[in-house]
């Protein structure tokens, strides 16, 4: 990605490892993104529910990325619409 001008936030998340899932989910539908998280490069993992887990896409690649996560969240849901899941 060229600058953090033409970036925007995709979701925030309160663990890297949820992120990474999203970031993979991403990736596999050709979204190229990244994660920006201030938890010393995953040094200080007890920092990111604080501080939150970005997962960063291109601008021009946000509805595309929302519409991934979305329907991967809506997938989950329909798997198991219970409390105890």
């Amino acid at each position: 990605m060229s600058s953090q001008d033409d970036t925007t936030v995709v979701r925030m998340y309160s663990t890297r490892q949820d992120a990474e899932f999203g970031k993979m989910l991403l990736e596999g539908s050709g979204i190229p993104s990244f994660i920006r998280a201030d938890d010393s490069g995953g040094a200080r993992p007890y920092m990111a529910p604080v501080t939150g887990v970005r997962l960063v896409v291109r601008a021009e690649d946000l509805r595309d990325a929302e519409n991934v996560l979305n329907q991967s969240e809506q997938e989950d849901a329909e798997q198991c619409p219970g409390p105890d899941c």
